[in-house]
């Protein structure tokens, strides 16, 4: 009688938490698997172990590729492929035990494919480029799995300009592309762009991520011509001394110069430096262009005020220095000449008395 009181009892409590009273041995399937999940590179092999830590009628491997069928008297049982070639694959391992109903756990499998091309270009372009204008670099991806761990880095030389992610739940290889708008100045005539194609596999894939680049694509930007300097200068030199008019710019293609002056001047090339000792004061324009652009410079010529006089006054000083020297030196030899002349007739005055 206590008995059946303490069952309704029991009864009771199970109706209130139903969550409670479930059995925690029905729902202990004692399978571990080894490893629990993979990262497995299509056509590669692959082996997984399954254990069965109790007594059991039979065990074995439930697979799309490879199936292992029930066995016994083995407390483990192995999954082996030499080359898996399936791409939406879960391997299940199964365990009959005596009174229970058959308990199973699957292995997560990750079947992944680099891919077999990656290429890019320009869309609708060829050529050089144009400073300041837009232009779309397309990056074409073949047959790369899952798209879900794929993603895009764009490159301009070693730095990273933009990361592409993708998204889905596609297992078998899919073509995919990206596209990257650049606007190119001067500075990037020369540069190399180049797109990357990365699988992100998580710490059970491979380290690092593997990954296959686009042959780097090296641009050529045409640009106008462009002045480090100031666009104007002023020179200021004393009349007659070398004069150096630098009007170098740095363009693609390579700028055309031309010069010109108000000034009756002549025999002005037209190149980028001009090194002379017979400009005159005044302005001179120089002109750099090429198929984009013009830049022009300005350069003054200020002779110094007094350049000349100061010059002959310097030589008049000289010769007057010489003179007075010189017409000393000749008074001096007059004198010494004079007394020693007087002095022998003194001598000569005293031996005849």
């Amino acid at each position: 009688m206590l008995g059946f009181v303490i069952l309704l009892f029991l009864a009771g409590v199970c109706l209130l938490r139903p969550l409670s009273c479930v059995s925690v041995e029905a729902d202990v399937c004692p399978i571990e698997i080894n490893p629990p999940s993979l990262v497995v590179r299509y056509g590669d092999p692959v082996t997984v172990n399954c254990t069965v830590s109790t007594d059991h009628l039979g065990m074995g491997w439930v697979a799309p590729q490879k199936s292992v069928n029930r066995q016994t008297g083995v407390q483990s049982v192995l999954w082996t492929v030499e080359h898996l070639t399936t791409w939406d694959i879960t391997p299940q391992c199964f365990a009959n035990i005596a009174g229970r109903p058959q308990c199973s756990k699957q292995v997560s499998v990750t079947v992944y494919a680099t891919p077999d091309n990656v290429s890019m270009n320009f869309v609708n372009h060829t050529g050089p480029l144009e400073e300041g204008r837009h232009y779309q670099l397309l990056c074409n991806v073949q047959n790369v799995a899952p798209v879900q761990n794929f993603r895009m880095k764009w490159y301009k030389g070693k730095d990273i300009v933009k990361i592409t992610h993708f998204y889905g739940k596609f297992k078998t290889p899919l073509n995919v592309s990206s596209t990257l708008l650049i606007t190119p100045s001067g500075a990037d005539d020369g540069a190399q762009y180049r797109c990357e194609a990365e699988l992100d596999l998580g710490p059970e894939g491979p380290q690092p991520p593997p990954a296959v680049q686009s042959e780097p694509l090296r641009v050529t930007v045409y640009y106008a011509p462009h002045l480090s300097g100031s666009p104007s200068e002023v020179i200021e030199v004393n009349k007659g001394d070398e004069v150096t008019l630098n009007c170098t710019a740095r363009g693609n293609p390579p700028p055309v110069y031309t010069w010109s002056t108000s000034l009756s001047q002549k025999n002005l090339e037209n190149q980028s430096v001009i090194i002379s000792s017979t400009l005159l004061s005044g302005n001179y324009t120089c002109t750099a262009s090429n198929q984009i652009g013009t830049m022009r410079k300005l350069f003054t010529i200020q002779h110094k005020p007094g350049s000349q006089a100061t010059f002959w006054i310097v030589i008049g000083v000289g010769v007057t220095v010489a003179a007075v020297l010189i017409i000393g030196y000749i008074i001096r030899r007059y004198k010494q000449n004079k007394f020693q002349n007087f002095w022998r007739v003194q001598q000569a005055d005293c031996r005849l008395q």
